[in-house]
């Protein structure tokens, strides 16, 4: 009988110490390749007390389950592996346990140091799928693959026609898809650290893409090909491997990049510094969406033609450092009028009433006491009031909110909106009589204290998807330093003594002088009886049937 297999760390572990390593050699700090292709060494899981009770550092008393533990795993290159192997004596339990603890936190707090980022692309022209589907969050990616039926392992040109469904499926992911990265900005570029994950978006030119899509059989920083531009006072150069360009026609793209300059946003892992050059190694990579791209998919997709008062301006890519936000015409509205605004948040994002308690805090803070007079309506987005055949289109409801108008103040461009809609579940805060300054400041301050906030847009009730989905009606209201709860008597009393505890949790909150109850637009006693009345006329009748 041959010797017993034992079985080896589940992959979804490995998965795990590839995350906590940043996926780079936890010993010497090299990059590393998930796989056998790349031209970076590759990633050996190799085990601190042995897997086998002949190995380097064997505990013989431990446990299949325990040996191939995380706790018990380190990420090497080869030749660490090599090395820690064969001296024992140095590199003891302790010692490597001490490596692996400190790599960790380190990495742990590269992680921790970047911020959210997400892109709307245009094009998808470059995906390092194997080094991706170790990030935080890749889930999404690895499920895509698998509708597909694509083999993450292999190179994009290999598998034909399943490397397009695929990338025409995630192609929207990136919009929502909440990697951290440092942005590569003049400020940035000279405090990066070795394997930090950084995002850029620059005008670059390509190098060494002659052979594309076909790699060189050596790999060097001379001859890989890379993307290259200036931050700051430091070059960047961005390395790419050829067997995850995603499709043909980036390839065409990528070498137009070497005779004139394209604009390309993305990922990469920092993997070598000097004091003119900084050298990263891409995760993914693409063009970015401009305005008029986006305007034309929208034409080109939309059951409708569109409003007249559709602009390209209202299809601004709101994650491209490079573009301006939607116009807010502040000036041209007047001080002093007052208007309804609607401010959109992530519903999934927040706990009961926490919508609430951030946005009062700042109506507190932006709309002088001694005129405040505020009502606001939070509620769920009712988006099958604006269904058409029983289908709700995303696009079409984003551009009826924001571009069924010219002069709507408002932050969000449709692509924004029509993700949001898409992708998650939405709440609206409507906050009517405030100026529109006083609206700015708001979404200003909201930006800052609430990471479930959207945007916000001038409520007009003419406006037909305005009408259907901002008809709401205010459930409180902010008089100078008092909260009035609007709730109808009656109201009150069918709610039972529950409903005493939402004053006595606001009296709580310190945030007003006073807190009341104020009759409300719930059902008042005349209009039940109303109801009831009608109600008997319809048995009624029915009896007479």
């Amino acid at each position: 009988m041959g010797t017993p297999r034992i079985p080896k760390p589940k992959d979804s572990t490995q998965r795990e110490l590839w995350r906590r390593a940043n996926g780079m050699c936890q010993k010497c700090g090299c990059e590393l390749d998930p796989g056998r292709r790349g031209p970076a060494p590759t990633a050996e899981v190799a085990h601190i007390r042995a897997l086998r009770n002949g190995g380097a550092r064997a505990v013989p008393g431990l446990s299949i389950e325990e040996r191939n533990s995380i706790d018990n795993l380190i990420l090497l290159c080869p030749q660490c592996h090599d090395l820690v192997d064969k001296d024992e004596g140095k590199y003891t339990i302790s010692a490597l346990l001490k490596i692996k603890a400190e790599n960790e936190e380190r990495a742990a707090a590269l992680r921790q140091s970047g911020q959210s980022w997400r892109m709307r692309f245009a094009s998808i022209d470059y995906l390092n799928l194997p080094r991706v589907a170790a990030m935080p969050g890749a889930n999404v990616l690895l499920k895509a693959a698998e509708e597909v039926s694509l083999d993450i392992e292999r190179p994009f040109r290999e598998q034909g026609a399943t490397s397009g469904f695929f990338i025409a499926k995630i192609h929207p992911l990136f919009a929502v898809w909440d990697a951290r990265a440092t942005q590569l900005t003049d400020e940035t570029v000279a405090h990066v650290q070795h394997g930090q994950m950084v995002a850029f978006e620059q005008s670059m030119r390509a190098r060494n893409t002659s052979s594309l899509p076909v790699m060189p059989k050596s790999m060097s920083w001379e001859n890989a090909p890379q993307l290259v531009c200036t931050v700051g006072k430091r070059k960047v150069r961005i390395r790419f491997d050829a067997d995850w360009i995603t499709t043909a026609t980036p390839v065409v793209d990528i070498k137009s990049a070497a005779r004139r300059s394209v604009v390309y946003a993305g990922l990469g892992q920092v993997v070598g510094i000097t004091d003119t050059e900084i050298f990263v190694s891409a995760r993914l990579f693409g063009q970015p969406q401009t305005s008029e791209s986006a305007m034309w998919d929208y034409l080109k997709s939309s059951r409708n033609p569109g409003p007249d008062t559709l602009l390209v301006d209202d299809f601004v890519n709101e994650l491209s450092t490079l573009q301006q936000p939607p116009s807010k015409p502040v000036l041209n509205h007047g001080a002093t009028e007052l208007k309804t605004v609607a401010l959109h948040f992530d519903e999934d994002a927040v706990i009961p009433e926490q919508i609430e308690r951030e946005l009062f805090a700042q109506i507190l803070r932006v709309v002088p006491e001694f005129r405040r007079d505020v009502r606001v309506a939070v509620y769920s987005m009712p988006l099958t009031r604006v269904a058409k055949s029983g289908v709700i289109v995303p696009s079409d409801v984003a551009v009826g909110i924001l571009a069924a108008k010219r002069d709507l103040w408002k932050t969000l461009a449709v692509p924004e909106m029509t993700t949001l809609i898409h992708y998650k579940n939405v709440a609206i805060a409507k906050v009517e009589g405030v100026s529109i300054q006083q609206a700015d400041d708001l979404h200003s301050v909201m930006k800052e204290v609430s990471s479930s906030y959207a945007g916000a847009v001038e409520v007009d009730l003419e406006l037909d998807a305005h009408r259907l989905i901002y008809e709401d009606v205010a459930r409180y209201r902010l008089v100078q330093s008092d909260l009035r709860l609007l709730w109808s008597e009656l109201e009150r009393a069918l709610s039972g003594d529950d409903i005493d505890d939402k004053l006595s949790e606001w009296e709580a909150s310190g945030l007003f002088g006073q807190v009341s109850w104020e009759d409300g637009p719930g059902l008042h006693d005349a209009e039940i009886r109303a109801l009831g009345n009608e109600f008997v006329r319809w048995l009624a009748e029915d009896d007479n049937r």
